[in-house]
């Protein structure tokens, strides 16, 4: 308990100090607020897991044992009243949106042309030319790397879009990032990616919320590479190194991504849709070649509980005894105090009330006296607890189920917590052949919702899906297989489709409108509203 207590102090110091500082550095330029403030204390961090930490603020008014005894307060006091900020793990009934793919983390093939306008190339292996991030920037440079994808950012998903996906009659979008998007986790110059995302997913989501969208950050690029041969990866290779680096360095930096991301959408007004947060995008299926996976599952629900419970946000308290004996959560817990620090000075963030009752208890006030709406935005959703998410147990699968079984993320859940599943025929494994009949039986037939609750992976979305198939189709064929997705989708927690939008020249078998959302709509192979069907007896006219 100790340790835990001793890295929420460490945060309680850090914030109080960069709320005094603040008002300081507003008579400064801004952009030398951060340096201004280092002058100000002695902070040393080392993300490395041997982490170093030496504070010296002489006006810090908080004791160790007055901030264990916080702790403990709050903990007691959780099923208590109003200091209860248990949420739901969905603010809908039912999710129906579409991926804002290709935009913070590029994936060539949605649009080849623009791609190679950028300095890319593209070719039949994207290990074999510049056809990844990390492939493109690593020929740019830097300087060039952040003004191409600036420009990308920029144009790539804008108001018209977001306009598009509010008339279309959508309530949510999944929103792919990669690590880099918070900077001070990413090791320059091996890993040379765009500098500037995090401003960028800010103009994203203050037109979402504007919008009324829901959002779910998903953390589908990881540190050290999570998939092999993928665009999607950041990096496409071979050489996976998140699951196998040294003393966990890669899920260190992965978990400390998730609190630095939980962070913001407690506290950045731009984040107040923000309700998930998504750990991993497709791991590797074979579990095998995914070491203890598990583990860092676990310390990333740890991770996201614990700065919320410095935050006072409240869902669970049966983490705690985790979180105190994980080495992995206590080293990602460490790391982001520079990096939060930082991130508060950028955007101006009020630090003063961070630490929610933690902080307010442990300069020996009651903790009843304490306003806990003034810890957090505006929104009473960035007062609940953010839904961890994470893919469904069989996404992957084992050889061995006696030595080497499938983690299930919901063993190690603590307050609220969403499923995903990711389901396309077009890449073979999952129906029988390659036919419209065998399609339509795999759809019309498909219990994975209910499958997935027995073992306790409930609410489950489909949080990727497309009219994408590896045969020659017609519009009528792609209106009947769109309305036996959804219908089969909506036994569940509902839906996002891949991809908002994709480009003419997408690399794609057939119809690029099969991968493009918007397009289908307008074309007529979706109704114009989500909920509803072309046919709700499609697969009685199957013979299903």
């Amino acid at each position: 308990m100790l340790q835990l207590v001793t890295t929420l102090l460490q945060l309680s110091l850090v914030f109080g100090a960069s709320a005094r500082l603040q008002k300081i550095n507003k008579r400064v330029d801004p952009h030398h607020a951060h340096h201004g403030a280092h002058k100000q204390r002695d902070v040393s961090f080392s993300v490395s897991g041997q982490s170093r930490v030496h504070l010296q603020d002489p006006s810090a008014e908080f004791s160790l044992t007055s901030f264990g005894s916080a702790v403990g307060e709050i903990v007691s006091s959780v099923s208590q009243g109003s200091n209860r900020t248990t949420s739901k793990v969905l603010p809908v009934d039912k999710v129906y949106g579409v991926n804002i793919g290709g935009w913070l983390v590029y994936e060539p093939w949605i649009s080849p042309a623009k791609w190679e306008a950028m300095g890319g190339e593209y070719c039949s292996s994207c290990d074999q030319c510049r056809m990844s991030e990390w492939s493109l920037a690593t020929y740019l440079g830097q300087t060039q790397t952040n003004a191409a994808f600036k420009q990308h950012w920029e144009t790539w998903f804008t108001q018209t879009d977001v306009d598009a996906i509010v008339a279309a009659g959508l309530n949510t979008v999944r929103i792919p990032l990669g690590f880099w998007l918070v900077e001070d986790l990413v090791n320059r110059p091996t890993e040379p990616y765009a500098e500037g995302g995090l401003d960028e997913l800010i103009r994203g989501l203050t037109m979402l919320k504007k919008a009324g969208l829901w959002t779910i950050l998903d953390h589908h690029a990881l540190p050290g590479v999570s998939s092999s041969m993928q665009m999607f990866a950041g990096n496409c290779t071979s050489q996976v190194e998140f699951y196998s680096s040294p003393n966990n360095y890669n899920y260190v930096r992965g978990v400390t991504w998730g609190i630095v991301m939980a962070w913001m959408s407690h506290v950045h007004p731009a984040f107040e849709t923000v309700f998930g947060i998504e750990a991993i995008n497709e791991p590797i299926q074979n579990v095998a070649s995914t070491p203890n996976i598990a583990e860092y599952e676990e310390a990333f629900v740890l991770g996201l509980r614990t700065i919320e419970l410095a935050l006072g946000v409240i869902c669970d308290t049966s983490f705690l005894s985790a979180a105190i004996n994980n080495t992995i959560t206590i080293e990602a817990l460490t790391a982001s105090i520079p990096i939060i620090t930082k991130l508060a000075a950028k955007y101006d963030l009020d630090l003063k009330s961070t630490l929610g009752g933690i902080a307010h208890a442990a300069s020996g006030k009651k903790l009843n006296q304490f306003q806990w709406g003034s810890a957090y935005g505006a929104s009473s959703r960035q007062r609940q607890c953010l839904s961890t998410t994470f893919m469904n147990r069989d996404w992957q699968w084992s050889s061995d189920w006696t030595n080497d079984p499938v983690p299930n993320p919901a063993t190690y859940a603590h307050g609220p917590q969403l499923y995903d599943n990711h389901l396309y025929l077009n890449f073979g494994g999952v129906a029988q052949n390659n036919t419209p009949a065998a399609y339509m039986e795999v759809m019309c037939e498909l219990t994975k919702v209910a499958d997935e609750a027995a073992i306790g992976d409930a609410p489950m979305i489909f949080g990727e899906w497309s009219l994408g198939t590896a045969f020659n189709t017609s519009d009528q064929f792609d209106r009947d297989y769109g309305d036996a997705q959804k219908l089969a989708y909506s036994q569940g927690a509902g839906w996002l489709f891949w991809n908002f939008k994709v480009d003419s020249d997408a690399d794609v078998a057939e119809d690029f409108r099969q991968w493009s959302y918007l397009d289908a709509v307008k074309d007529g192979l979706f109704t114009t509203k989500p909920d509803e069907y072309f046919n709700t007896n499609v697969c009685a006219s199957y013979g299903l």
